[in-house]
């Protein structure tokens, strides 16, 4: 039996280095495993800190030098993601890969043409 082989997807508004965005733009945040681990572990140590500020009865200006001085430290080292790759350094964590929050190497692979094929707008 013949496989069928779908037409390239490059022209596909949801298109995106050779992975689909389709699901995470009708559903923006419901697909937990498309976000940046990066981004996931930084708010778990955030909200950590807070519970932490918190339980001191620190101040908000405190508290925000703080986490301030902790953000910077962290900056510094090694994400730990190993698909990270420099890129887009106008925000954290300067991921080529980063589209906001989402990982654009944990959205599905485009495998081709499909029903969800809308082309990209023009001009």
């Amino acid at each position: 039996m013949s496989r069928v082989v779908h037409l390239p997807a490059v022209g596909c508004r949801h298109y995106l280095s050779g992975r689909c965005d389709y699901e995470e733009i009708l559903n923006p945040g419901y697909h937990g495993e498309y976000r940046c681990e990066v981004l996931l572990s930084l708010q778990e140590l955030y909200d950590s800190f807070l519970t932490q500020a918190d339980a001191f009865g620190l101040d908000e200006s405190s508290a925000s030098g703080i986490w301030e001085k902790r953000f910077r430290d962290m900056c510094r080292e090694d994400t730990g993601c190993q698909g990270h790759e420099p890129g887009g350094m106008n925000q954290f964590p300067g991921c080529a890969h980063c589209l906001g929050d989402v990982c654009l190497l944990r959205l599905p692979e485009c495998a081709g043409r499909c029903r969800n094929y809308t082309p990209k707008k023009r001009g």
